[in-house]
């Protein structure tokens, strides 16, 4: 399996701001898991930069929410519901809990609300 992809066509989507405490979900193609349902969530950080990630704990590969859009635990940290690793939610990176590698991010820039998501990356070990 690869460490990252690079679309050959970016991906574009309008930025449609959520629900409290929920995240933006898509499909992307080529997931990095092989897994067509998988799909990549997006959170805006109070800076005002969005990040995404695709929705699969790196401690046992399962989606990380209960298919609520809801990722985020009352720390605002990136918790898998099932086992309880926590990610840093501006880096991916695993911060407590069985998990030993980083979430898989997307790559992405913006341009107003414009999203173009250009592929994405495996995060490092813990």
């Amino acid at each position: 399996m690869r460490d990252e992809h690079r679309y050959e066509t970016p991906i574009e989507f309008d930025w449609i701001e959520p629900e409290d405490g929920k995240a933006f979900v898509i499909d992307l193609p080529e997931p990095p898991s092989g897994d067509k349902s998988d799909q990549a969530f997006f959170y805006r950080l109070a800076s005002g930069r969005i990040v995404g990630y695709f929705n699969r704990c790196m401690h046992v590969r399962i989606p990380l929410d209960y298919d609520d859009r809801r990722f985020l635990d009352s720390s605002g940290f990136v918790v898998c519901r099932v086992h309880g690793a926590r990610y840093d939610l501006e880096t991916g990176d695993a911060v407590l809990g069985p998990a030993y590698t980083g979430l898989t991010r997307v790559d992405l820039t913006m341009d107003g609300n414009r999203i173009r998501v250009t592929g994405w990356k495996k995060g490092k070990m813990a």
